[in-house]
């Protein structure tokens, strides 16, 4: 069973997660939150609202923690200053767009 696991390093914490699942998921399995819009697990698993970015040490840029598999080694960042600051960015560009009804929006009242 142990080689079926991949351990990582999420804010500090190591954590061993099963092969294949998402930095997101790994970080559940640690009691670490990392902020969704989109995600519905095995219903929308797209990444597209990206509220859910973290930074990977060694790469450029910012992974969507909700798509991007674990790997053996990896380290996992979960609010930095530079996350947080492009997490702020990404939500007001999504309610720029908005017409900000949602108290009364016809959506709100199907959940």
């Amino acid at each position: 069973m142990e080689e079926n696991l991949v351990t990582l390093t999420i804010d500090g914490v190591q954590v061993k997660a099963p092969k294949g699942t998402t930095i997101l998921e790994a970080a559940k399995l640690a009691g670490i939150d990392i902020p969704t819009l989109c995600f519905l697990k095995e219903i929308n698993e797209v990444g597209d609202c990206r509220m859910c970015i973290v930074e990977v040490e060694g790469r450029r840029g910012f992974a969507t923690s909700c798509i991007q598999t674990v790997e053996e080694g990896m380290v996992v960042h979960t609010h930095t200053p530079s996350v947080l600051e492009a997490r702020h960015l990404i939500l007001d560009l999504i309610i720029s767009n908005h017409s900000k009804d949602c108290l009364t929006c016809t959506r709100s009242r199907k959940l």
